[in-house]
C-alpha cells in the first residue's frame, strides 16, 4: 500500500494540471483581498452597519471547493483518457486498493495546499482591513478554527471531484458535476420553507467547515454534526467511485 500511495504521488506530482490548480487557487486570496477593500471603502464612508471582513474566508467561499475538486478529477480522469488506466488496472490486484491510495494523496496535498490557501487569505484580508473594526483577529478562538479547518474542506472537496471523474469517466462531465452539485443546496433551499431551508443551505462544504469551527450564525448543525456530514461525503464519493471502478472495464 506504501508503494501504491508513493506511485500516485509521483503521478500527481507529475500532471501539469495540478500545478495549475494549485496556481488558480491564489484567485481566491485576489477576490478576497478585493471583496475587503470595497467592505473597508464603505465602512470608511458610512461608518459601521455594513458587511463584516471577519477572518476573509467567507468572502471567496465558494471556489476554493471547486478549485480542490478539480485536483480530484485530474488525479485520474487523464488516464481514462490516455488509457494509462488499462496498465494501471492490470499492475494492481486489488481495484478499490489503487482508489483509496489516490483518495488518500488527493485528500493529503489539497489538506495541505487548502490550509496554507487559507492563511495567505486570512493575512491578506486583515492586511486589507488595516486594523478596523470589521476583521478578526486570532485572538478570537473561532478565527484561528475557522483558518484552521478549512483544510478539512479542501481535502473532502478533492476527494468528491476524484469520486466523480471514477464514476463518469470524462473530464468535462466531472467538471461540470463538481461545479452543479456543491451548488444544488443552495439552490434547493430558495424553494424550502424553514427550517428546512437552513438545513439544506448547511450542506455545502464551504458552510460545514465553517460550522465545524463552531463559527456562529454558520448554519444549523454543530460541530460534531458538520464533521459526519463531512465524512458522508467522503463515504458517498468513494462507494459508487468503487463499485463503478470494480464492475466496469477501463
Amino acid at each position: 500500500m506504501i508503494d501504491l500511495v508513493a506511485s500516485e504521488w509521483l503521478k500527481l506530482r507529475s500532471l501539469r494540471a495540478t500545478y495549475y490548480v494549485l496556481a488558480a487557487t491564489l484567485s481566491a486570496v485576489v477576490l478576497t483581498g478585493f471583496a475587503a477593500y470595497s467592505i473597508s471603502r464603505y465602512f470608511d464612508t458610512h461608518g459601521p452597519g455594513g458587511d463584516a471582513v471577519g477572518t476573509g474566508l467567507g468572502l471567496s467561499a465558494d471556489l476554493p471547493p471547486v478549485l480542490f475538486g478539480m485536483l480530484g478529477v485530474f488525479a485520474i480522469s487523464g488516464e481514462y483518457t490516455t488509457g494509462m488506466i488499462r496498465l494501471t488496472l492490470t499492475t494492481i490486484r486489488s481495484r478499490w486498493t489503487l482508489l483509496l491510495a489516490k483518495a488518500a494523496v488527493v485528500a493529503a496535498m489539497a489538506a495541505v495546499a487548502g490550509q496554507a490557501l487559507a492563511f495567505a487569505t486570512y493575512f491578506t484580508a486583515q492586511a486589507v482591513v488595516a486594523g478596523r473594526p470589521i476583521g478578526a483577529s486570532f485572538a478570537e478562538h473561532t478565527a484561528l478554527t475557522e483558518v484552521l479547518t478549512s483544510g478539512a474542506g479542501a481535502a473532502v472537496a478533492g476527494v468528491l471531484g476524484l469520486g466523480l471523474a471514477t464514476v463518469l469517466r470524462s473530464t468535462p462531465g466531472a467538471l461540470i458535476a463538481l461545479v452543479v452539485l456543491p451548488l444544488a443546496p443552495t439552490v434547493l433551499e430558495r424553494f424550502l420553507p424553514a427550517p428546512w431551508n437552513d438545513w439544506v443551505s448547511s450542506l455545502t462544504i464551504p458552510s460545514l467547515t465553517r460550522q465545524l469551527a463552531a463559527v456562529p450564525d454558520a448554519g444549523a448543525f454543530g460541530p460534531a454534526t458538520a464533521a459526519t456530514v463531512l465524512v458522508g461525503y467522503v463515504v458517498l464519493s468513494l462507494l459508487p467511485a468503487t463499485v463503478a471502478i470494480n464492475h466496469r472495464d477501463a
